[in-house]
């Protein structure tokens, strides 16, 4: 579920169209209507504003936003499904009504609203999006088949936001890994890596996979170039950057580089770390120390 909704919300972090259109003053006025809890007044000031819109993308924009608000801050599913009704364009309120069912778990509903949608025809993010609420959807119902064409579906639609077309191939990835295809799953994980270079969740969980895979497959050396230039320290997660710590480390080790994997090693245990987690490293790098 965690998934579906971040999917869905990755659609709100870019507007859709001419960023120009968009009325910032009102806007940031929402904003601190929202910081207030005003939830009520701020959806009623976004309605207001699409109302007026004549733009497809900026009416969808504002909309959505209200709808967001709904959905996650009063979780009230009807009026969210109200807001969506109200969006102009076909496409867009096809999506926004699709994506408020899929946030509620209504998956039956969600999935007969889009059975006879032409989805491919959908602006981007809305198409991007789409398939990869789908792949979720899917996936928690054990149709891995759908889910996987789904999730290249998400990964070809080219505009859609880095965080939808990187979990697809990420995920899409880790089910070929499942299935025994490693020739696939690598060339999917390269495929993820090279979506953005930022440190999301999704790139690090690749980097991490890939370079398990390589270690596995005798090429150290290669796993080892997955993190040089890496700045661990823009890893905002503790927990996130120190698996990346390790993952290098371990890359380190099985090209032979010892004395760098223990370095690599040391600035992980120096990052705030859970004490098992700790403890394991230092049981490892004891017995690193009584092989030298």
């Amino acid at each position: 579920m965690k998934r579906i909704a971040a999917i869905a919300i990755a659609v709100l972090i870019v507007p859709f169209g001419a960023a120009s259109a968009l009325d910032y003053t009102q806007l940031n006025a929402v904003k601190l209507l929202r910081s207030e809890k005003r939830f009520d007044e701020a959806i009623q000031k976004l309605e207001a504003m699409a109302a007026q819109a004549a733009d497809a993308d900026e009416n969808f924009h504002y909309l959505d936003l209200a709808i967001e608000t709904a959905s996650g801050s009063l979780k009230n599913a009807d009026r969210a499904l109200a807001l969506a009704d109200q969006v102009k364009d076909p496409a867009r309120r096809d999506f926004a009504n699709f994506r408020v069912l899929s946030d509620f778990k209504r998956y039956d509903e969600a999935l007969a609203r889009v059975r006879d949608k032409k989805i491919d025809e959908w602006p981007v993010r809305c198409r991007g999006s789409a398939h990869g609420i789908l792949a979720e959807i899917y996936r928690l119902r054990g149709d891995d088949a759908s889910a996987q064409a789904h999730r290249l579906k998400a990964i070809a639609s080219l505009g859609a936001e880095a965080v939808v077309r990187g979990n697809a191939a990420t995920d899409a990835a880790q089910l070929y890994l499942k299935q025994g295809e490693a020739r696939k799953a690598e060339e999917m994980f390269r495929q993820a890596l090279a979506i953005s270079p930022a440190y999301y969740a999704w790139r690090n969980t690749s980097v991490i996979s890939l370079s398990r895979l390589l270690i596995q497959t005798q090429r150290a050396k290669e796993a080892v170039k997955l993190f040089e230039g890496m700045d661990f320290s823009k890893v905002e997660n503790i927990n996130a950057r120190c698996q990346l710590l390790e993952a290098s480390a371990r890359a380190l080790l099985a090209a032979g580089r010892k004395i760098k994997a223990v370095e690599t090693f040391d600035t992980m245990l120096q990052s705030g770390i859970p004490d098992a987690w700790k403890e394991r490293i230092n049981k490892e790098l004891d017995q690193m120390a009584e092989e030298f």
